[in-house]
């Protein structure tokens, strides 16, 4: 289980360490970042504490930000960069300004398009 466990965390460090000029040549894209730095937290199952947290304040309709229609781009902009309550800021060097960008439209998104 250690040596699992070993594995898991060395392949989230290696994931998440960009090679010189990597977001560069290819910006990560709105549904990679998603995955990445926000899904975890906020799953629109009420079940990540992002989520919950925005449940008990704001009710069930505006507790899921995928596909949300409330959040102004600079919103979401700012509390990336600088953190709210427990969400930590995401720095430059974690997600580019313009893989930002791609987040902000993947959100606008809606959560289930229906075919």
């Amino acid at each position: 289980m250690d040596k699992l466990i070993s594995t898991i965390g060395l392949a989230l460090l290696l994931g998440s360490v960009a090679l010189p000029g990597t977001a560069e040549e290819r910006p990560r894209s709105g549904e990679e970042s998603w995955y990445l730095f926000c899904e975890g937290c906020h799953r629109p199952d009420a079940e990540g504490p992002g989520a919950v947290m925005l449940q008990r304040r704001y009710g069930d309709e505006r507790m899921a930000i995928k596909g949300s229609t409330t959040l102004a781009p600079e919103y979401i902009t700012h509390v990336v960069r600088n953190g709210l309550l427990e969400m930590a800021p995401l720095r430059p060097t974690d997600i580019t300004d313009a893989e930002l960008d791609l987040l902000i439209d993947f959100l606008a998104t809606p959560a289930n398009p229906v075919d």
